[in-house]
C-alpha cells in the first residue's frame, strides 16, 4: 500500500491560515461585495434588482449541482486543484459580470462561472480538507479559524466595495473583486497547499488509519442503514437552521424597516452582527473538543429561537435590539458546528461525498427560504406570517436534531 503523506503540526498555520484567507476573500466578494454591487448606486442603476437577485440565487443552485462531484474529487484527490479551478471560475465570472451589456450575460456569469466556482472555494471543500489533514482536536480548531476569518469579511468588504464603487464604478469594482479572488486562490493552491497530503487519509481517534471493511456482514449493513438514517435526519436539522439564518441575513433589515425603523440605524445594527459573531465562531468549535458537538448544536438552536420570535411583531426598540444582539452572538456558530458534527460522525473516505449531498440540501434552503419570505412580505400575510414560519422551522430543526442523536446511539 502506498504510504499516505500527511502534514505535520508545524504546517497547521500555513495550511489553515491561507485556506481561511482564500475562503474569506472569495466569500467576501461573492456575498458581501455583491450586496453592494446590486444597489441602485452600482449595477442596480443599469439592471433590475430582480435580475441581479435571480443571478445570485441561481448561482447558489448551480453551485449545488456540482457539490457532490466536488466532494468526491476532494475525497480522492484533495482540494488543491479545486481551489485553483474555483478561484479562476469566480474571477472570470466577476470579470464577465463587469463587461456585461445584456441580461443573459449576467445570468451566464453567475450561473455558469461564479456558482460552480463558489462550490470549490468556499466552506465545503475546506471542511473535507481539514478532516483529511488533521486529527480531531486540530480540525475543530481549524474549523473555528476558518469561520472567524470569514466573519471578518463583512465589516471589511462592505465598506471597501462601497468605497471602490464611489471612487471608480461598479464595473471596475467587479474586476478588482474578481482579480482578488483568483489571485488569493492561486497563491493558496500553488504554494500553501503544496504540503497537503497526496493521498487523503482518515483519522480515527487522533491517529491516521484506514477505515475497516465490513462488507458482507448483517450487523454492518444495519449499522450503515442506521448511519444513513442519522445522516438524513441531521441534514434536515442543518438545512432548516442554516436556511433560517440565511433568510434573516437577507430580510432582517427589510423586516424591521416594514415596522417603521430607520434604514440607517438598521444598517448599523446589521454591521455590528458580524463583530458580535466572532467570539462564538471561535470558541464553540474548540469547545467541541471537550464536549459532544450535537448537544452544543441543540443548545445553539434553542438559544437562537428568541431572536426569531422577536421579529414576529418587531415594533418595539427592545425587540429590534434583542433580535440583532442574540442573532449576532449565535448565528456564526452553526456552520462550524455542522462541520464538527459531520466530521465526528462520518469521517472517512466518503466524507466529501456526504458533505456534498448535504450541501445540496442546504443550498435549497438558502435559496428557497429568502424567496418564500420575500413573496410572503408582498402578500396580505406579510412579514409576521413569514416570521412564524421561520419559528416553526427552527423548532423542527431542534426536533430533528434530537431524533438524529437517538439514531446514533
Amino acid at each position: 500500500m502506498v504510504e499516505r503523506a500527511r502534514p505535520s503540526p508545524k504546517h497547521f498555520r500555513r495550511l489553515v491560515y491561507w485556506l481561511a484567507i482564500s475562503i474569506g476573500v472569495n466569500f467576501g466578494a461573492i456575498m458581501y461585495g455583491t450586496s453592494v454591487l446590486i444597489t441602485s448606486h452600482a449595477a442596480g442603476s443599469e439592471y433590475s434588482v430582480t435580475l441581479l437577485s435571480l443571478a445570485y440565487s441561481g448561482s447558489v443552485l448551480t453551485g449545488a449541482v456540482v457539490a457532490v462531484s466536488v466532494g468526491r474529487h476532494a475525497d480522492r484527490h484533495g482540494i488543491r486543484f479545486l481551489t485553483a479551478t474555483g478561484g479562476i471560475l469566480v474571477g472570470v465570472g466577476f470579470i464577465t459580470f463587469s463587461f456585461s451589456t445584456r441580461e443573459w450575460h449576467i445570468l451566464a456569469a453567475w450561473w455558469v462561472l461564479i456558482g460552480p466556482g463558489s462550490s470549490m472555494v468556499l466552506f465545503e471543500p475546506a471542511f473535507v480538507a481539514i478532516q483529511q489533514w488533521f486529527p480531531r482536536t486540530l480540525r475543530n480548531r481549524a474549523a473555528a479559524l476558518l469561520t472567524v476569518v470569514v466573519g471578518l469579511t463583512g465589516p471589511a468588504f462592505i465598506p471597501a466595495t462601497a468605497w471602490m464603487v464611489d471612487q471608480f464604478n461598479w464595473r471596475w469594482t467587479a474586476v478588482i473583486l474578481g482579480m482578488s479572488a483568483v489571485s488569493v486562490a492561486l497563491i493558496t493552491a500553488g504554494w500553501a497547499l503544496r504540503v497537503a497530503p497526496t493521498y487523503p487519509h482518515t483519522w480515527v481517534n487522533n491517529y491516521p488509519s484506514e477505515p475497516p471493511s465490513h462488507r458482507g456482514t448483517a450487523s454492518s449493513d444495519d449499522h450503515r442503514h442506521q448511519n444513513f438514517r442519522g445522516f438524513l435526519t441531521i441534514t434536515v436539522s442543518v438545512t432548516l437552521a442554516i436556511g433560517v439564518m440565511d433568510t434573516f441575513n437577507v430580510h432582517r433589515i427589510s423586516r424591521f424597516e416594514a415596522t417603521g425603523f430607520d434604514t440607517a440605524t438598521l444598517g448599523w445594527w446589521a454591521g455590528l452582527v458580524g463583530l458580535l459573531s466572532l467570539p462564538a465562531r471561535f470558541f464553540l468549535p474548540t469547545l467541541a473538543n471537550r464536549y459532544t458537538p450535537l448537544p452544543l448544536w441543540i443548545l445553539m438552536v434553542i438559544l437562537v429561537m428568541p431572536a426569531v420570535w422577536l421579529t414576529i411583531r418587531g415594533t418595539e426598540n427592545w425587540e429590534m435590539i434583542g433580535h440583532f444582539v442574540i442573532f449576532g452572538l449565535l448565528f456564526g456558530t452553526f456552520m462550524p458546528l455542522r462541520a464538527v458534527i459531520m466530521s465526528d460522525w462520518y469521517s472517512g473516505p466518503q466524507f466529501g461525498r456526504l458533505m456534498g449531498l448535504q450541501a445540496v440540501a442546504i443550498a435549497a434552503g438558502r435559496a428557497g427560504g429568502p424567496a418564500l419570505i420575500g413573496w410572503l412580505s408582498e402578500t396580505s400575510a406579510g412579514y409576521p406570517t413569514g416570521m412564524v414560519l421561520l419559528s416553526a422551522a427552527m423548532f423542527l430543526s431542534l426536533i430533528t436534531a434530537l431524533i438524529a442523536g437517538k439514531q446514533r446511539k
